[in-house]
Protein backbone atom coordinates (compact mmCIF):
# COMPACT_ATOMS: atom_id res chain seq x y z
CA UNK A 1 0.00 0.00 0.00
CA UNK A 2 1.44 3.36 -1.05
CA UNK A 3 1.46 6.34 1.23
CA UNK A 4 0.21 9.55 -0.34
CA UNK A 5 0.54 11.98 2.56
CA UNK A 6 3.53 14.34 3.24
CA UNK A 7 6.69 12.67 4.55
CA UNK A 8 7.98 13.68 7.99
CA UNK A 9 11.06 15.85 7.87
CA UNK A 10 14.42 14.04 8.30
CA UNK A 11 16.01 14.31 11.73
CA UNK A 12 19.23 16.35 11.66
CA UNK A 13 22.51 14.53 12.40
CA UNK A 14 23.73 15.91 15.74
CA UNK A 15 27.39 15.24 14.84
CA UNK A 16 29.08 18.25 13.17
CA UNK A 17 30.77 17.22 9.95
CA UNK A 18 33.54 18.68 7.89
CA UNK A 19 34.65 18.05 4.33
CA UNK A 20 37.68 15.89 3.66
CA UNK A 21 40.11 16.16 0.75
CA UNK A 22 37.96 13.88 -1.44
CA UNK A 23 34.79 15.86 -0.94
CA UNK A 24 33.36 13.55 1.72
CA UNK A 25 32.61 14.35 5.31
CA UNK A 26 34.30 13.40 8.55
CA UNK A 27 33.61 14.12 12.20
CA UNK A 28 34.98 17.38 13.55
CA UNK A 29 36.28 18.05 16.99
CA UNK A 30 33.73 19.55 19.39
CA UNK A 31 34.14 23.30 19.75
CA UNK A 32 36.06 23.61 16.46
CA UNK A 33 33.48 23.59 13.63
CA UNK A 34 34.92 22.38 10.36
CA UNK A 35 38.18 21.17 11.93
CA UNK A 36 38.85 17.44 11.58
CA UNK A 37 39.20 15.50 14.82
CA UNK A 38 42.55 13.94 15.75
CA UNK A 39 42.96 10.68 17.52
CA UNK A 40 44.88 10.88 20.81
CA UNK A 41 47.74 8.75 19.49
CA UNK A 42 48.16 11.01 16.44
CA UNK A 43 48.34 14.26 18.40
CA UNK A 44 51.92 15.62 18.50
CA UNK A 45 53.12 17.97 21.14
CA UNK A 46 54.86 21.03 19.67
CA UNK A 47 58.64 20.93 20.07
CA UNK A 48 61.32 23.59 20.02
CA UNK A 49 64.93 23.13 18.84
CA UNK A 50 67.45 24.70 21.18
CA UNK A 51 71.25 25.00 21.02
CA UNK A 52 72.81 24.07 24.34
CA UNK A 53 76.30 23.51 25.70
CA UNK A 54 77.54 20.07 26.64
CA UNK A 55 79.25 19.46 29.93
CA UNK A 56 83.05 19.93 29.83
CA UNK A 57 84.17 16.81 27.96
CA UNK A 58 87.53 15.17 28.59
CA UNK A 59 89.40 13.71 25.63
CA UNK A 60 88.00 10.19 25.95
CA UNK A 61 84.42 11.62 26.03
CA UNK A 62 84.67 13.87 22.98
CA UNK A 63 82.33 11.77 20.81
CA UNK A 64 79.53 12.76 23.19
CA UNK A 65 79.78 16.24 21.70
CA UNK A 66 78.89 15.33 18.11
CA UNK A 67 75.52 16.36 16.74
CA UNK A 68 72.74 13.79 17.06
CA UNK A 69 74.82 11.47 19.24
CA UNK A 70 73.34 8.01 19.70
CA UNK A 71 74.87 5.15 21.67
CA UNK A 72 75.33 3.03 18.56
CA UNK A 73 77.17 5.65 16.48
CA UNK A 74 80.61 5.03 18.07
CA UNK A 75 80.21 1.31 17.38
CA UNK A 76 79.29 2.07 13.77
CA UNK A 77 82.32 4.38 13.59
CA UNK A 78 84.56 1.52 14.70
CA UNK A 79 83.07 -0.88 12.15
CA UNK A 80 83.15 1.64 9.32
CA UNK A 81 86.80 2.51 10.03
CA UNK A 82 87.58 -1.21 9.76
CA UNK A 83 85.81 -1.39 6.40
CA UNK A 84 87.73 1.60 5.05
CA UNK A 85 90.98 0.13 6.37
CA UNK A 86 90.27 -3.13 4.51
CA UNK A 87 89.54 -1.26 1.27
CA UNK A 88 92.67 0.87 1.58
CA UNK A 89 94.74 -2.24 2.35
CA UNK A 90 93.66 -3.81 -0.94
CA UNK A 91 94.42 -0.58 -2.83
CA UNK A 92 97.89 -0.21 -1.27
CA UNK A 93 98.69 -3.88 -1.88
CA UNK A 94 97.78 -3.61 -5.55
CA UNK A 95 99.86 -0.45 -5.93
CA UNK A 96 102.92 -1.87 -4.16
CA UNK A 97 102.81 -5.31 -5.73
CA UNK A 98 104.68 -4.25 -8.92
CA UNK A 99 107.37 -2.57 -6.80
CA UNK A 100 107.84 -5.68 -4.67
CA UNK A 101 108.00 -7.94 -7.70
CA UNK A 102 110.58 -5.64 -9.28
CA UNK A 103 113.00 -5.14 -6.36
CA UNK A 104 112.48 -8.18 -4.09
CA UNK A 105 110.15 -10.78 -5.64
CA UNK A 106 111.02 -13.49 -3.12
CA UNK A 107 110.27 -11.53 0.06
CA UNK A 108 106.56 -12.39 0.33
CA UNK A 109 107.22 -16.10 -0.22
CA UNK A 110 110.08 -16.09 2.29
CA UNK A 111 107.81 -14.54 4.92
CA UNK A 112 105.11 -17.10 4.20
CA UNK A 113 107.50 -20.03 4.54
CA UNK A 114 109.17 -18.61 7.65
CA UNK A 115 112.53 -17.94 6.00
CA UNK A 116 112.25 -14.17 6.49
CA UNK A 117 110.81 -11.72 9.00
CA UNK A 118 107.90 -9.48 8.17
CA UNK A 119 110.06 -6.44 8.89
CA UNK A 120 113.76 -6.63 8.00
CA UNK A 121 115.93 -3.58 7.42
CA UNK A 122 118.11 -5.60 5.05
CA UNK A 123 115.07 -5.89 2.80
CA UNK A 124 113.87 -2.28 2.37
CA UNK A 125 110.66 -3.28 0.60
CA UNK A 126 109.52 -4.86 3.87
CA UNK A 127 109.94 -1.50 5.61
CA UNK A 128 108.00 0.31 2.90
CA UNK A 129 105.09 -2.14 2.82
CA UNK A 130 104.88 -2.58 6.60
CA UNK A 131 104.86 1.15 7.27
CA UNK A 132 102.32 2.04 4.59
CA UNK A 133 100.00 -0.77 5.69
CA UNK A 134 99.80 0.94 9.10
CA UNK A 135 99.76 4.56 7.94
CA UNK A 136 96.50 4.03 6.03
CA UNK A 137 94.73 3.73 9.39
CA UNK A 138 94.76 7.54 9.60
CA UNK A 139 92.57 8.15 6.50
CA UNK A 140 90.43 5.14 7.44
CA UNK A 141 89.47 6.72 10.78
CA UNK A 142 88.98 10.21 9.32
CA UNK A 143 86.84 8.91 6.44
CA UNK A 144 84.65 6.99 8.88
CA UNK A 145 84.12 10.14 10.95
CA UNK A 146 83.36 12.16 7.81
CA UNK A 147 80.86 9.56 6.60
CA UNK A 148 78.96 9.63 9.90
CA UNK A 149 79.02 13.43 10.10
CA UNK A 150 81.14 13.44 13.27
CA UNK A 151 82.43 16.95 12.87
CA UNK A 152 84.80 18.48 13.58
CA UNK A 153 86.86 15.43 12.68
CA UNK A 154 89.83 17.02 14.42
CA UNK A 155 88.41 15.95 17.77
CA UNK A 156 90.42 12.76 17.30
CA UNK A 157 93.60 14.84 17.68
CA UNK A 158 92.82 16.89 20.76
CA UNK A 159 90.22 18.90 22.65
CA UNK A 160 91.27 21.82 20.41
CA UNK A 161 90.11 19.71 17.39
CA UNK A 162 93.60 19.95 15.84
CA UNK A 163 97.19 18.97 16.47
CA UNK A 164 98.70 21.51 18.85
CA UNK A 165 101.97 21.81 16.95
CA UNK A 166 103.81 23.98 19.46
CA UNK A 167 103.03 21.53 22.23
CA UNK A 168 104.04 18.60 20.02
CA UNK A 169 107.41 20.22 19.33
CA UNK A 170 108.20 20.77 23.01
CA UNK A 171 107.05 17.27 23.92
CA UNK A 172 109.28 15.82 21.19
CA UNK A 173 112.31 17.34 22.92
CA UNK A 174 111.08 15.81 26.19
CA UNK A 175 110.68 12.46 24.44
CA UNK A 176 114.28 12.55 23.19
CA UNK A 177 115.51 13.04 26.76
CA UNK A 178 113.24 10.30 28.04
CA UNK A 179 114.30 7.75 25.41
CA UNK A 180 117.99 8.45 26.09
CA UNK A 181 117.36 7.78 29.78
CA UNK A 182 115.32 4.71 28.89
CA UNK A 183 118.10 3.11 26.86
CA UNK A 184 120.95 4.05 29.19
CA UNK A 185 119.15 2.71 32.26
CA UNK A 186 118.09 -0.38 30.32
CA UNK A 187 121.62 -1.22 29.18
CA UNK A 188 123.13 -0.57 32.61
CA UNK A 189 120.44 -2.68 34.26
CA UNK A 190 121.12 -5.60 31.92
CA UNK A 191 124.82 -5.42 32.69
CA UNK A 192 124.14 -5.17 36.43
CA UNK A 193 121.92 -8.26 36.41
CA UNK A 194 124.22 -10.21 34.10
CA UNK A 195 127.84 -9.05 34.50
CA UNK A 196 129.08 -11.71 32.06
CA UNK A 197 127.67 -9.62 29.23
CA UNK A 198 130.71 -7.35 29.57
CA UNK A 199 133.08 -10.17 28.67
CA UNK A 200 131.02 -11.48 25.75
CA UNK A 201 132.40 -10.61 22.29
CA UNK A 202 130.66 -7.90 20.35
CA UNK A 203 128.52 -9.30 17.59
CA UNK A 204 129.93 -8.12 14.30
CA UNK A 205 128.01 -7.54 11.13
CA UNK A 206 128.01 -10.49 8.79
CA UNK A 207 129.79 -10.48 5.48
CA UNK A 208 126.44 -10.38 3.74
CA UNK A 209 125.42 -7.10 5.43
CA UNK A 210 124.23 -4.80 2.64
CA UNK A 211 125.10 -1.18 3.41
CA UNK A 212 122.99 0.15 0.53
CA UNK A 213 119.95 -1.76 1.77
CA UNK A 214 120.53 -0.41 5.27
CA UNK A 215 120.77 3.16 3.99
CA UNK A 216 117.58 2.83 1.94
CA UNK A 217 115.77 1.35 4.95
CA UNK A 218 117.06 4.23 7.09
CA UNK A 219 115.59 6.70 4.59
CA UNK A 220 112.20 4.95 4.66
CA UNK A 221 112.31 4.90 8.46
CA UNK A 222 113.06 8.62 8.78
CA UNK A 223 110.23 9.52 6.41
CA UNK A 224 107.57 6.99 7.38
CA UNK A 225 107.99 6.26 11.10
CA UNK A 226 106.44 9.60 12.21
CA UNK A 227 103.32 8.73 10.21
CA UNK A 228 103.35 5.07 11.27
CA UNK A 229 103.58 5.93 14.98
CA UNK A 230 100.92 8.63 14.59
CA UNK A 231 98.58 6.17 12.89
CA UNK A 232 98.86 3.73 15.77
CA UNK A 233 98.12 6.54 18.23
CA UNK A 234 95.08 7.67 16.21
CA UNK A 235 93.65 4.15 16.50
CA UNK A 236 94.69 2.95 19.97
CA UNK A 237 94.78 6.25 21.88
CA UNK A 238 92.28 8.04 19.65
CA UNK A 239 89.54 5.90 18.14
CA UNK A 240 89.44 3.12 20.74
CA UNK A 241 89.67 5.51 23.70
CA UNK A 242 86.89 7.75 22.40
CA UNK A 243 84.59 4.87 21.48
CA UNK A 244 84.93 3.33 24.94
CA UNK A 245 84.74 6.75 26.59
CA UNK A 246 81.45 7.52 24.87
CA UNK A 247 79.90 4.65 26.83
CA UNK A 248 81.99 4.51 30.02
CA UNK A 249 82.76 7.75 31.83
CA UNK A 250 85.54 6.36 34.01
CA UNK A 251 88.74 7.02 32.00
CA UNK A 252 90.52 3.86 33.18
CA UNK A 253 88.39 1.66 30.93
CA UNK A 254 89.49 3.77 27.94
CA UNK A 255 93.11 3.73 29.14
CA UNK A 256 93.65 0.08 30.00
CA UNK A 257 91.60 -1.86 27.44
CA UNK A 258 93.22 -0.33 24.31
CA UNK A 259 96.65 -0.60 25.97
CA UNK A 260 96.24 -4.36 26.36
CA UNK A 261 95.15 -4.64 22.72
CA UNK A 262 98.13 -2.50 21.69
CA UNK A 263 100.58 -4.79 23.50
CA UNK A 264 99.01 -7.94 22.11
CA UNK A 265 99.38 -6.54 18.60
CA UNK A 266 103.16 -7.06 18.86
CA UNK A 267 105.11 -10.29 18.45
CA UNK A 268 107.46 -9.84 21.40
CA UNK A 269 108.20 -12.14 24.32
CA UNK A 270 106.95 -11.42 27.84
CA UNK A 271 109.57 -8.71 28.51
CA UNK A 272 108.84 -6.99 25.24
CA UNK A 273 105.10 -7.15 25.82
CA UNK A 274 105.51 -5.65 29.30
CA UNK A 275 107.58 -2.80 27.89
CA UNK A 276 105.08 -2.10 25.11
CA UNK A 277 102.17 -2.39 27.53
CA UNK A 278 103.76 0.12 29.91
CA UNK A 279 104.31 2.59 27.09
CA UNK A 280 100.72 2.10 25.96
CA UNK A 281 99.32 2.79 29.42
CA UNK A 282 101.49 5.90 29.88
CA UNK A 283 100.61 7.19 26.40
CA UNK A 284 96.90 6.68 27.07
CA UNK A 285 97.03 8.29 30.51
CA UNK A 286 98.89 11.31 29.16
CA UNK A 287 96.41 11.58 26.29
CA UNK A 288 93.60 11.80 28.85
CA UNK A 289 95.58 14.06 31.18
CA UNK A 290 96.72 16.53 28.50
CA UNK A 291 93.59 16.45 26.33
CA UNK A 292 95.25 15.27 23.15
CA UNK A 293 97.51 12.83 21.32
CA UNK A 294 100.62 15.03 21.22
CA UNK A 295 102.46 13.37 24.12
CA UNK A 296 101.64 9.87 22.87
CA UNK A 297 102.78 10.73 19.34
CA UNK A 298 106.04 12.29 20.56
CA UNK A 299 107.20 9.37 22.72
CA UNK A 300 106.06 6.80 20.16
CA UNK A 301 107.87 8.46 17.25
CA UNK A 302 111.17 8.96 19.09
CA UNK A 303 111.09 5.47 20.59
CA UNK A 304 110.48 3.86 17.19
CA UNK A 305 113.14 5.93 15.45
CA UNK A 306 115.74 4.81 17.98
CA UNK A 307 114.59 1.17 17.93
CA UNK A 308 114.56 1.00 14.13
CA UNK A 309 117.89 2.82 14.05
CA UNK A 310 119.50 0.12 16.19
CA UNK A 311 117.92 -2.50 13.98
CA UNK A 312 119.14 -0.88 10.78
CA UNK A 313 122.70 -0.71 12.09
CA UNK A 314 122.56 -4.35 13.14
CA UNK A 315 123.07 -3.45 16.82
CA UNK A 316 123.12 -6.71 18.77
CA UNK A 317 123.42 -8.72 15.55
CA UNK A 318 119.77 -8.35 14.48
CA UNK A 319 118.52 -6.41 11.47
CA UNK A 320 114.94 -7.69 11.68
CA UNK A 321 112.11 -7.41 14.17
CA UNK A 322 112.01 -10.62 16.21
CA UNK A 323 110.12 -11.87 19.25
CA UNK A 324 113.11 -11.36 21.55
CA UNK A 325 112.84 -7.74 22.56
CA UNK A 326 115.11 -7.58 25.62
CA UNK A 327 114.88 -8.68 29.22
CA UNK A 328 114.03 -7.37 32.68
CA UNK A 329 116.69 -4.68 32.36
CA UNK A 330 114.81 -3.28 29.38
CA UNK A 331 111.63 -3.08 31.43
CA UNK A 332 113.49 -1.22 34.20
CA UNK A 333 114.81 1.20 31.60
CA UNK A 334 111.29 1.61 30.22
CA UNK A 335 109.96 2.53 33.65
CA UNK A 336 112.74 5.06 34.25
CA UNK A 337 112.39 6.70 30.85
CA UNK A 338 108.60 6.89 31.03
CA UNK A 339 108.77 8.40 34.52
CA UNK A 340 111.03 11.16 33.18
CA UNK A 341 108.66 11.72 30.25
CA UNK A 342 105.60 11.98 32.49
CA UNK A 343 107.34 14.54 34.69
CA UNK A 344 108.52 16.66 31.75
CA UNK A 345 105.16 16.44 29.96
CA UNK A 346 103.14 17.63 32.95
CA UNK A 347 105.51 20.56 33.48
CA UNK A 348 105.34 21.57 29.82
CA UNK A 349 101.55 21.33 29.66
CA UNK A 350 101.10 23.21 32.94
CA UNK A 351 103.36 26.05 31.84
CA UNK A 352 101.70 26.25 28.43
CA UNK A 353 98.22 26.57 29.91
CA UNK A 354 96.76 23.99 27.53
CA UNK A 355 93.18 22.93 28.18
CA UNK A 356 92.15 19.32 28.67
CA UNK A 357 88.38 19.59 28.20
CA UNK A 358 86.06 20.81 25.47
CA UNK A 359 82.51 22.20 25.48
CA UNK A 360 80.52 21.51 22.32
CA UNK A 361 77.31 23.18 21.13
CA UNK A 362 74.60 20.64 20.29
CA UNK A 363 70.97 21.01 19.24
CA UNK A 364 68.27 19.38 21.34
CA UNK A 365 64.49 19.32 21.03
CA UNK A 366 62.37 20.26 24.02
CA UNK A 367 58.56 20.02 24.36
CA UNK A 368 56.59 23.28 24.32
CA UNK A 369 53.35 23.84 26.21
CA UNK A 370 50.18 24.46 24.22
CA UNK A 371 49.87 28.00 25.57
CA UNK A 372 53.39 28.90 24.42
CA UNK A 373 52.78 27.28 21.02
CA UNK A 374 49.54 29.28 20.50
CA UNK A 375 51.19 32.46 21.71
Amino acid sequence: MTSIGPQPPAQPDPTPRGTDALGGTQPTAPGHPGAPAQWAWAQQQPQLVQTVETEPLEYHRLLRGVQNYRWWKPLLLLLLAGVYFGILTVVVTLLLMPIMMLVDPGWAMDVTTGHAEMLDTQRPVSILISMLSIIIMIPAVLLAMLTLGMRPMGRVWSVATRIRWGLLGRLTVAAVIAVVVMNLVGILSEFAMNPTLVSEPIVEQGADFDVNAALLSALFILILVPFQATAEEVVFRGLFMQVLGSWLKNPWFAILIPSVLFALGHIYDIWGLLAVGLMGVVAAWLTWRTGGLEAAIAIHVINNLVAFGFMTAGFGGETAQTSEAGGPGGVIGEIAGLAVFIWLTLRIVRRGGHGRTRIDLVQVTVPVSQDVARG
